[in-house]
């Protein structure tokens, strides 16, 4: 083929190519003609859309396809309904998707909507009579036409209630209320102060609980009223006055107490559910507490003083809103602590500590390194244990100091300085072993509890360990050698915290 067939058949190609794109692109910029969609639902007004039931969403083509159906409903209730109460409405109609059975008032719009059920829940449904009283319809209405379809009178007739209670009760009590009336859903009793405004409401029981019922009083004194309020709008069926009475309290207990001990509080008051009595520094604001027992323990009640001293005060509050009813000042004194023990102790080993102090629960002596903080700690014993006890030395040598701590804070009472010395440790073995053979250890060092002699490879880091033997098997002692040949190490190990306190090279040869 010649150089110019070559290239005319190239051309030929391309403008072939040009020719299926330039196909393509008319191809994909053609748009079908829109279709105009038929007339949908008419669109209920915004008042109706802001109390009726939404128009449920649906897919267009079926929307098309199914016409609302427009016969005419029947309706059955009752003649008359309590205000606020539930009633049942049998009916029969088209039950279009949607479609509702509302009760509103005789002379409101036809598309208006009070309390509703959908015809979808059956053809027996309940409904909930407004709180007002007075002529009233219940309606079977279309949701995407607000159709009326059919309609019935309903008289709603006012609820009556009644109550009866005691005319005086003291504050924070259980008030016991008997009652009559509608006992509707989300019914309650309420007591409030007398100026409260209808509607809103305080401590309250629902009048499912039955008759009589039990309020919890409010813990301010003065003139209330006890008030039968509807669930449904809140609105006041019933009140009664009755006075709320300041409460006699009493509280008897040491003028002063040693800081972290227990005392003994006489008291009279209330004893209503939840409350206590505190003892808080003076200037602790009312509301706030402290250690705490609660008044159902009885009179007297013991109590645990703070681990600071200073001017306190001892407060009945009560359970429900924390108020102070009664307080009574008391002086907190420091607690008088000493120790004695050794100036110095070799690390590892136990010494023991006499002390003096108040030996309340949980108070211990520990040791730690000097300048740590307080309301830390290290080794410790409880100081139930006695004066003396006995008290294990950290294994890190240098200054240190023994503290009386409080079980109640962590705070300390009392501190004593010690110096931790180093153990003298020495390990004298042959200078090689054949691997896997019994190696006789001779050695000197504080033989603490848990101590061990270890042999492992030179490499290992100091807290690991192999073959071992516990220095409490005496000395001389045997500790079989590794079954790897190479360089090792015989090492004096601490059981408290397996520090390496001395070290000896040994060969393991096969």
């Amino acid at each position: 083929m010649t150089e110019n067939t070559r290239r005319r058949n190239t051309f030929i190609a391309l403008a072939l190519l040009l020719i299926l794109i330039v196909l393509l692109l008319l191809r994909c910029s053609r748009t079908e003609p829109a279709v105009p969609e038929r007339n949908t639902a008419p669109t209920p007004s915004a008042a109706a859309a802001s109390v009726s039931p939404q128009v449920p969403a649906t897919n267009a083509p079926v929307a098309r396809e199914l016409a609302e159906v427009l016969t005419p409903a029947t309706l059955t209730v009752p003649e008359r309904v309590t205000a606020g109460a539930v009633f049942s409405v049998a009916w029969t109609g088209p039950d279009n998707r949607g479609d509702y059975v509302t009760i509103v008032r005789s002379e409101a719009r036809d598309d208006a909507s009070g309390h509703y059920q959908e015809t979808k829940k059956g053809s027996v449904l309940e409904l909930t009579a407004p709180i007002e009283a007075g002529a009233h319809e219940v309606r079977y209405v279309t949701t995407r036409s607000h159709t009326v379809l059919g309609r019935v009178l309903l008289e709603v007739v006012p609820a009556d209630a009644t109550l009866e209670a005691a005319a005086e009760v003291v504050l924070g009590a259980q008030l016991s209320v008997a009652w009559t009336g509608p006992d509707n859903r989300g019914d309650f009793i309420t007591i409030v102060p007398r100026e409260t405004p209808d509607g809103q409401y305080g401590n309250h029981t629902t009048t499912d609980k039955g008759s009589p019922l039990s309020v919890s009083v409010p813990t301010v004194a003065g003139e209330a009223e006890l008030r039968y309020v509807t669930g449904q709008g809140n609105k006041v069926l019933a009140r009664r006055p009755i006075r709320i009475l300041m409460a006699d309290v009493s509280l008897s207990a040491p003028a002063d107490a040693i800081a972290g001990t227990t005392i003994e509080v006489t008291w009279t008051g209330p004893n209503n559910s939840g409350d206590y009595i505190t003892v808080v520094s003076r200037e602790t604001p009312d509301g706030q507490y402290g250690n705490h027992t609660v008044t159902s323990k009885g009179s007297p009640l013991t109590l645990l003083i703070p681990i600071l001293a200073g001017s306190a005060e001892l407060r009945y509050m009560t359970g429900q809103g924390g108020r102070v009813l009664g307080r009574r000042p008391i002086e907190i004194r420091a607690a008088g602590v000493s120790l004695s023990a050794p100036a110095d102790a070799i690390a590892g080993t136990t010494i023991q500590v006499s002390w003096t102090g108040p030996n309340n629960p949980g108070d211990y002596i520990t040791v730690v390194a000097q300048g740590t903080r307080d309301g830390e700690y290290g080794n410790h014993t409880v100081t139930a244990k006695g004066s003396p006890l006995p008290l294990l030395i950290p294994i890190l040598a240098g200054g240190a100091e023994l503290r009386y701590m409080t079980g109640q804070g962590g705070r300390v009472l009392g501190r004593r300085p010690i110096e931790i010395r180093a153990a003298e440790v020495s390990l004298s073995a042959p200078a090689e072993a054949a691997a896997g053979s019994a190696v006789t250890v001779t050695w000197t060092g504080p033989n603490n509890p848990g101590d061990y002699i270890t042999v492992v490879a030179k490499a290992k880091p100091d807290g690991q360990y192999g073959n071992y033997t516990a220095t409490a098997k005496g000395s001389p002692l045997s500790v079989n050698a590794p079954k790897d040949s190479g360089e090792s190490e015989l090492r004096y190990m601490t059981g408290q915290g397996g520090k390496v306190l001395a070290r000896r090279p040994i060969q393991i040869i096969r």
